[in-house]
């Protein structure tokens, strides 16, 4: 995908995933679906009575190769239609291959795709209006978080796995600082100062004393209080929506980005380094040089911040718990996850539209859902008790709690902009060029936004990609 260099890494033994949002960065945290027994999109009874192959294009490693290739077999065996399913490395390159395919009038019929170039394809008008099978019953309710949508309010994809942010914890060390672990369900979360005081009694520096000690000295820091796994989109916009700001409107109509609240939650990051000195230094890049999760709560850090793909990692370690993102105005995460599209090109569109159905289905996902690596990205998965037990059984308890308290409370997942605003990528860009300035203490938030928004606010204002 276009954003970062985040990718994804599953093993056939324990399905690790994700070292930093490769969508939601670089990306790849959209590993392939699985072959499940009892979810077929149709039987074969529905045979076609013609010879009809489609074409998927998707990336990934060589596990989900297996995983792709086995539900393509399977939707073969049902129905009858054959799938050449082609992967490609999980970085930038791929939407290159697109592009060479789109000019060679040889696009496939259904691919991934980056969260933030859909809006581009579709403005190009290739991008098949899946209204209707969501209409019709064929796809059933998906979380809106995931479901992306024109400018004209066309459903135009829907993301394949529910990816949010999250905080990890070290129960070790919250034991040794005598504190309660943070909260697990958003109506409990953590205000701004509680967060922030908890911080500084778990930072410590060399000889001992804690960042809300008299005489702690910053230079000598040994242990943060919290990590930042990647400081870039969707791990650094989460804070604008819980401050009441935001960067774009859920409608697609009204630019945040410059608002004060907005302003106010992006210096409330910066100063948790440059003056609470309770987070090592991050800037705004998929990486921020922690690692994963794991690594930062084993190594110096209490708290970390990171994705959901995170949960692959911490299976089986009993010393991480998951709760809660802090709260400023109102408790809230960002979401990502790449989408899937159909192309309006396919010269099988119904079939097209029907293997879509099937991809989609968190059925034909199991195994990832199961690993932590993914999330459902379907409602009534996230409320149905039977269909909860199918992917939590063997996630943390906390981590459970967390996920399902997002996923139910009303307005606590915002979208990520990428997903429906047009000009996103090149603002962006724009924004990426100057933004590190504050995060490195060197200027503040209102002195970077005062020289960037006039120019990134007449990108969104031409409510065009291109």
């Amino acid at each position: 995908m276009k954003f970062g260099k985040r990718t994804l890494v599953l093993s056939l033994a324990s399905m690790m995933v994700f070292s930093a949002l490769a969508g939601c960065s670089g990306n790849s945290n959209n590993a392939a679906p699985k072959a499940s027994e009892g979810s077929g999109a149709a039987n074969k009874e529905t045979m076609p009575d013609k010879d009809v192959t489609l074409e998927l294009l998707y990336w990934g490693d060589d596990v989900q190769k297996k995983l792709v290739e086995a539900a393509a077999e399977k939707y073969t065996a049902d129905t009858g239609v054959k799938i050449n399913a082609q992967v490609l490395p999980a970085d930038g390159s791929f939407d290159t291959f697109i592009q060479t395919r789109l000019e060679s009038g040889e696009l496939p019929d259904i691919s991934y795709m980056g969260e933030g170039d859909i809006q581009k394809y579709n403005e190009m008008g290739i991008i098949e209006d899946i209204s209707d099978l969501l209409a019709d019953g064929s796809i059933p309710e998906k979380l809106s978080a995931i479901t992306i949508h024109s400018p004209e309010q066309k459903v135009i994809g829907v993301g394949l796995s529910n990816q949010l942010e999250l905080l990890y914890y070290s129960k070790s060390k919250f034991d040794a600082a005598g504190l309660e672990y943070p909260p697990s369900k958003v109506e409990n979360a953590w205000d701004w100062d509680t967060f922030v005081t908890n911080a500084k009694k778990l930072t410590t520096d060399t000889k001992g004393k804690t960042a809300a000690d008299e005489g702690f000295d910053a230079a000598l820091t040994e242990n943060y209080g919290l990590g930042i796994t990647a400081g870039r989109e969707f791990h650094h916009f989460w804070a604008a929506y819980a401050n009441g700001g935001g960067i774009v409107s859920p409608d697609g109509k009204e630019f945040q980005w410059d608002s004060p609240k907005t302003v106010d939650a992006i210096q409330k990051l910066a100063d948790l380094v440059n003056k609470d000195k309770v987070a090592s230094a991050f800037n705004y890049t998929w990486n921020s040089g922690i690692g994963s999760a794991v690594d930062a709560l084993s190594g110096g850090y209490a708290m970390a911040i990171s994705g959901s793909w995170d949960l692959a990692n911490i299976k089986g370690n009993e010393d991480i718990g998951v709760g809660v993102l802090p709260k400023m105005e109102k408790a809230v995460t960002m979401n990502c996850g790449a989408p899937l599209v159909v192309y309006n090109t396919s010269k099988h569109i119904e079939e097209a539209k029907k293997f879509y159905a099937y991809m989609v289905n968190p059925e034909n996902s199991l195994e990832l859902l199961k690993s932590g690596a993914w999330l459902p990205n379907q409602a009534d998965w996230y409320t149905d008790p039977t269909l909860v037990e199918k992917w939590t059984s063997d996630l943390p308890e906390s981590a459970k709690e967390t996920i399902l308290s997002y996923s139910t409370t009303k307005d606590s997942i915002a979208q990520w902009p990428a997903y429906y605003v047009p000009a996103y990528l090149k603002m962006n860009t724009e924004y990426e060029k100057s933004i590190d300035q504050a995060l490195a203490g060197k200027k503040s938030v209102k002195e970077v936004y005062d020289a960037i928004m006039p120019a990134i606010k007449q990108l969104f204002e031409s409510g065009k990609v291109s």
